[in-house]
């Protein structure tokens, strides 16, 4: 029995408006974090400016599918890096908590100690950034087999990284209660509201990233025929607009800039910066 897969690359031509603008926003943003990066020297911040560029190279991508969208290479190309790069902003939020964690001096409390807590997420980030560019690169082959095992396979990868999201901010919530708690105990004390803020920054983030990937999600699942697939702004307002605001976001509130490279954990140390700050 013959396999059936009602697979097309395009339902549509591809909007060339549409990916110039996303071009020239995604370009300009990555250049303004690339300066930002080399100014304030946030190392932390490097996988956002690699993730900036690869939307801009699926986008490019996108440009060239306008003109021929019966090519698999372009296909491909916009396919796979449109889908990966919000793992690299994925990543950078989920070493920030590490970091946060470790400037509230709240190794303690925490459920999963900060070094953990990189290791885990940044791990499971990578393994879906595999995933997904695996099945996204299957899926652009004239073979239906192979063709619908690239479709499982990126449903997998967005299903992991929704579970992974979801796990991430079940430990910042968890987090931040178990901290309140330690301070309302200890008022004694004094404690840096830096570490508030961040979380609170990277609540938002989260928000946008993890709300892209349930759409994302729900596109892949409902199948290549399905309407959000076969519809050009579906992507733009669930994937394009949630992504240039996450970068907007690290841009203007610039959380990394809260947490030096070297945190020093030690409650002495923390009492000591901010008597210093007194004085002054």
């Amino acid at each position: 029995m013959a396999l059936h897969f009602d697979f097309e690359k395009f339902r549509y031509v591809p909007s060339l408006a549409g990916a110039i603008v996303s071009i020239v926003i995604f370009s300009i943003l990555a250049a303004l974090h690339l300066w930002q990066l080399f100014r304030n020297k946030t190392k932390i911040m490097i996988w956002v400016v690699v993730g900036a560029f690869c939307e801009v190279i699926g986008y490019a991508a996108r440009v060239e599918s306008h003109y021929n969208k019966e090519s698999w290479a372009f296909f491909i190309v916009q396919g796979v890096f449109i889908l990966v790069g919000p793992l690299f902003f994925a990543a950078t939020i989920y070493m920030m908590l590490a970091r946060t964690i470790r400037l509230a001096d709240g190794e303690d409390v925490s459920v999963i100690k900060p070094q953990w807590c990189t290791r885990i997420f940044v791990t499971a980030d990578v393994s879906t950034l595999i995933i997904q560019g695996l099945g996204a690169s299957v899926m652009g082959t004239m073979q239906v087999a192979l063709a619908i095992a690239g479709d499982k396979i990126v449903k997998a990868g967005l299903a992991v990284q929704v579970a992974t999201f979801v796990f991430f901010l079940v430990v910042a919530v968890d987090f931040h209660r178990r901290m309140n708690k330690k301070i309302r105990a200890d008022t004694g004390s004094p404690f840096s509201d830096d570490w508030r803020r961040i979380l609170w920054y990277l609540y938002s983030m989260s928000a946008l990233i993890l709300g892209r990937c349930v759409c994302r999600l729900i596109e892949y699942g409902m199948g290549n025929a399905a309407y959000p697939m076969a519809h050009e702004w579906y992507l733009y307002v669930f994937d394009t607009t949630p992504m240039v605001m996450v970068l907007i976001l690290l841009l203007v509130l610039q959380p990394a800039k809260y947490v030096p490279q070297k945190i020093e954990s030690s409650r002495g140390e923390i009492e000591s910066r901010l008597e210093q700050s007194e004085e002054n």
